[in-house]
């Protein structure tokens, strides 16, 4: 969760991301009847009876977190394209009973961006400025003072009206501007999020357990070259015997 203070008022903010794992729309439809009341009482003339209708599209989908948790969000009013397996992430801000207020929703798998709430709108809805009863009271009071003094106090009822407005406005538009930073530091930190990817199971490659038989080398079996006869006498007059 990620919290935003300013002054004395603090919003609480969180950020889902995960992957799309189911999408649904359903369209509703409103008719509204307009006219049909008598005209000067008369219940023979009625005003044009108009007939409009509005569709509102209700959007659920299904993300899973990376730790395998499937949330359900729920969108009315906005037609956002989501396919399963794409990559999100949803900004939403929390009320005072736990309710979120989706504000920002991002396709990391299609690089598109929505703003479903502003910092304005936020503004209003968790009335972060709520309108002050207390200027109320003091320029009642200034003008039930005022004419007792013959108008002195309506003048300063006016004055300080005028004082606490501008006051009240320059508050107003400091918050927004600062909610406005601070969601800009959401998204950015939201669209920095690389998406976990799905868990794959990487297997060790086999060793091959590979035996290299050692042989000793054979000994080189030592060539024994014939001894050259040895000339002497007695080979010598034989050979000549032979020959005669």
């Amino acid at each position: 969760m990620h919290t935003f203070t300013h002054a004395d008022k603090t919003v609480v903010f969180t950020v889902l991301s995960g992957e799309v794992v189911g999408s649904e729309k359903l369209s509703e439809t409103r008719v509204t009847t307009t006219g049909g009341v008598p005209v000067n009482g008369k219940d023979g003339d009625l005003t044009p009876v108009r007939v409009s209708s509005v569709s509102i599209i209700n959007h659920e989908f299904w993300v899973k977190t990376p730790d395998g948790v499937e949330h359900d969000v729920k969108l009315r009013g906005v037609d956002i394209p989501l396919r399963t397996g794409q990559q999100i992430s949803l900004i939403s801000a929390l009320k005072k009973d736990g309710s979120p207020l989706h504000t920002i929703l991002l396709n990391h798998t299609a690089s598109k961006r929505w703003i479903l709430r502003d910092a304005s709108v936020l503004n209003t809805e968790l009335e972060l400025t709520p309108f002050n009863w207390k200027t109320v009271l003091i320029v009642s009071g200034l003008c039930v003072a005022g004419i007792a003094t013959a108008g002195l106090g309506l003048l300063a009822a006016g004055g300080y009206l005028c004082y606490a407005l501008y006051q009240g406005g320059q508050r107003k538009k400091l918050l927004v501007s600062d909610l406005n930073a601070y969601l800009s530091k959401l998204d950015t930190l939201a669209a920095s999020r690389t998406p976990a990817p799905s868990p794959v199971q990487v297997e060790s490659p086999v060793q091959a357990e590979l035996t290299f038989q050692l042989e000793s080398p054979v000994p080189a079996q030592t060539v024994v070259e014939p001894e050259s006869p040895e000339l002497n006498r007695d080979s010598v007059r034989r050979a000549l015997s032979r020959n005669l």
